[in-house]
């Protein structure tokens, strides 16, 4: 009789714990999601993506989605925000390596004028 009381015991012990880990029944705050996206985005701003058209758009955009996801955390949404979040970390991923492509087309395209003028110069 002790054994299955105390087995009771540790299953309403840990339901408690549980509940009080969720926030009572409700999805915790990404703040995980949050930082990398947060990170993602410095990271793009650190690389120049505001100066360069098409990276500057997914930065934008992910700047967007990060304000839409600080209001559904205000609402308790926080599936639906963590789900923004990562979504927001992509697009800044991505304006990353859109800036990165540029720079090394620029410097790929100044290259080859460089070899061209040198082989002009000695034909």
């Amino acid at each position: 009789m002790t054994t299955e009381l105390m087995r009771r015991a540790g299953v309403a012990l840990g339901a408690g714990l549980l509940l009080v880990s969720t926030g009572c029944g409700g999805a915790a705050v990404p703040h995980g999601a949050q930082a990398e996206a947060t990170a993602a985005m410095r990271s793009a701003r650190e690389v120049g993506a505001e100066g360069q058209p098409q990276a500057s758009y997914y930065l934008e955009l992910a700047e967007e989605q990060m304000a839409s996801a600080e209001a559904l955390i205000d609402e308790g949404q926080m599936q639906r925000a963590e789900r923004l979040l990562r979504q927001a970390e992509a697009d800044a991923e991505l304006a990353i390596a859109l800036t990165r492509e540029a720079a090394i087309s620029s410097d790929a395209s100044e290259t080859r004028d460089r070899i061209r003028d040198m082989r002009e110069r000695h034909l």
